[in-house]
C-alpha cells in the first residue's frame, strides 16, 4: 500500500484513519494530535493535582489506543464518541485504584456525560496553554511508542479494554503465550518509563 503523507492522513475523517492505522506509521500520531484536547480535558475532570493530571493523560491515551483497536465501524456509534467512552472509562478506572474508596462507575454509549457540546468542543484556551497541551501530550505518546513495539501496543490495549488472553490471541492471530509475553513485556517497559518519570 502507498504511504500517505501526514497531510494525506490529516484530512481523513477519524473512521478511514483508524481503517488504514495499521498500514500507515503516521497514522496514529495524526490521531492523536486530533484527541489530545479531549484526553486533556477528561484527565483534567479527575485529576486532583498536577501529579494526577499526568497520569490520567498516560491512562487516557492508553483509552486512545483501545478504542483504535476495538472500533468495530458496523457498531452505530462513531469513532469519537467510541473514543470517548473508552478514554473515560479508563481513566475512571485509574481513580477507581487510586481512590478505591470512590468507587467511580463505569461509562456506556448512553451515558449522559457525553455531551457533544461539553465534552468534545474545544475550550477556548491560550496559545501558550495549546502549545503546551499539544507538546505534553506529544511527548508522553511518544514514550509509549518508542518503549512498546507495534504488537505489545495493540495486545496492552486490547487487554486494557477488557478482551481475554483467547480473545486477543484470535484477533492478532499469535498464541495465548505470546498474548502473555507481550502483556509482560509491555507492563515492564511501561514501568521503566514511569520510573524515569518520577527520577528527573
Amino acid at each position: 500500500m502507498e504511504e500517505y503523507s501526514v497531510e494525506a492522513l490529516s484530512a481523513l475523517s477519524d473512521e478511514a484513519l483508524v481503517a488504514v492505522m495499521r498500514e500507515q506509521p503516521q497514522a496514529d500520531s495524526v490521531l492523536i494530535l486530533r484527541y489530545r484536547q479531549l484526553v486533556l480535558r477528561i484527565a483534567s475532570d479527575y485529576a486532583a493535582s498536577a501529579a494526577d493530571a499526568e497520569d490520567y493523560v498516560q491512562e487516557g491515551l492508553i483509552g486512545l489506543l483501545t478504542a483504535v483497536s476495538a472500533y468495530d465501524p458496523d457498531r452505530a456509534a462513531s469513532f469519537r464518541t467510541f473514543a470517548a467512552v473508552c478514554i473515560r472509562n479508563r481513566i475512571r478506572n485509574a481513580v477507581r485504584a487510586a481512590h478505591p474508596s470512590d468507587r467511580p462507575v463505569g461509562l456506556s454509549l448512553d451515558d449522559p456525560d457525553i455531551g457533544a457540546e461539553s465534552l468534545l468542543a474545544d475550550d477556548e484556551e491560550s496559545p501558550e496553554q495549546l502549545y503546551l497541551t499539544k507538546e505534553r501530550v506529544t511527548e508522553l505518546y511518544r514514550e509509549l511508542t518508542d518503549v512498546l513495539s507495534r504488537q505489545e501496543r495493540e495486545v496492552i490495549c486490547l487487554a486494557a479494554g477488557g478482551f481475554s488472553y483467547r480473545e486477543i490471541a484470535g484477533r492478532l492471530h499469535i498464541s495465548e503465550k505470546s498474548v502473555d509475553n507481550a502483556v509482560q513485556r509491555g507492563r515492564r517497559k511501561l514501568r521503566a518509563v514511569r520510573s524515569r518519570g518520577e527520577e528527573s
